[in-house]
């Protein structure tokens, strides 16, 4: 089976989640990302998939095991079975002023067997078909293609976490352990380094459009955080789906904050198609801005363009030279950071020489 490349939303809530998935279920979570993203947005199903919505609110689903296959060539069956039992084993435990349930992630997992077209059926009570498709806090798109053929379920969270991210981040070494449901494993720091981070950067590195370096950062001698700095390879990146403009085809709101949409339309007469037409240009200056940023930078321009022939031309350019701008400098902070570590690295060595040298 050949991954058909398509950009999918992901919740944050589902991001930065806590929990331990293998690379199968993870697969699996993808699929149903797409699966209700494809049908929140309107969009008719390839005819073996298919999401129906129970009298009770449940969602019954359905796809061909091959969906949740690496390629052609994986024809690992019994990680799959694997993978739908544990999920059915886990636990989602939802609570508020009046309620608290206890909820299977899925249920009635079920594989009907015909060869090649063998399909799997399961059930998604309400809440979790809810927590799937929230995007109230936040969003992260990733290539779908990209993300099924991690081989480590680790790379496949960096992944989440820094595609389409331009500004540094800092998190917790405890708090990655507890992300990725490993707190009681890698107790030393250097473990943690060597058998999560490193392997993850080197297969993001290889495979995708995003990877990250890191900074050890410290508390007193001991290293309790990292900074990621994410990084884009403009060489990984699937340039057809890119040139597909997934924002054209969705609301404004999943690429540009409402009061911005709302000064562009009132302030330089933008139509909503037009704002379309650049949501590629919004988005990337999200990366790179602090908030509330951008629609400080278009009253800035709001004089200098009244006095062009075409303000919304003017108001295009100058944000594009803008993004140029602020990824430059920060290409440069981000090699500054990289020549830094590796002159302490340098150092480091010369002087581990020297102190064998003295030690002969």
């Amino acid at each position: 089976m050949i991954i058909n490349n398509k950009e999918v939303l992901q919740s944050y809530i589902l991001t930065t989640a806590k929990y331990d998935y293998s690379v199968y279920e993870k697969r699996i979570l993808y699929r149903i990302v797409e699966l209700l993203q494809a049908m929140t947005e309107g969009k008719k199903l390839n005819q073996r998939y298919s999401v129906q919505i129970t009298t009770l609110e449940d969602y019954d689903i359905t796809m061909p095991i091959s969906a949740v296959l690496a390629d052609e060539k994986d024809e690992n069956y019994t990680r799959i079975k694997n993978a739908f039992t544990s999920l059915q084993k886990k636990i989602i435990q939802y609570e508020d002023k009046k309620s608290w349930q206890s909820l299977n992630l899925l249920e009635r997992p079920k594989i009907i067997k015909d060869g090649g077209n063998s399909v799997v059926s399961f059930r998604l009570s309400p809440l979790i078909a809810e927590c799937f498709m929230d995007f109230s806090k936040g969003y992260r798109k990733y290539e779908l293609a990209t993300a099924m053929l991690f081989q480590s379920e680790y790379s496949m969270r960096f992944y989440e976490l820094f595609s389409n991210q331009a500004k540094p981040i800092n998190y917790s070494i405890d708090t990655l352990k507890e992300m990725f449901g490993i707190t009681n494993k890698y107790k030393l720091t250097a473990d943690f380094l060597r058998y999560v981070v490193e392997p993850a950067k080197k297969e993001l590195d290889e495979k995708s459009p995003y990877t990250f370096i890191y900074k050890p950062l410290k508390t007193g001698r001991k290293i309790t955080s990292l900074q990621f700095i994410p990084i884009y390879q403009a060489d990984k990146e699937n340039h057809a789906l890119k040139g597909k403009k997934l924002g054209k085809q969705m609301s404004t709101r999943f690429y540009l904050e409402p009061t911005d949409k709302e000064y562009l339309m009132a302030q330089y007469a933008f139509t909503e198609k037009e704002i379309k037409n650049n949501c590629d240009l919004f988005e990337s200056l999200y990366q790179v801005l602090e908030k509330g940023e951008l629609i400080d930078k278009l009253a800035d321009l709001r004089r200098f363009a009244s006095e062009t022939n075409n303000p919304k031309g003017y108001v295009i350019k100058s944000l594009k030279k803008l993004l140029d701008d602020t990824q430059n400098a920060l290409l440069k902070k981000k090699q500054a950071i990289e020549k830094g570590v590796n002159d302490k690295r340098v150092k480091e060595s010369q002087s581990l020489a020297n102190v064998l040298a003295n030690f002969k």
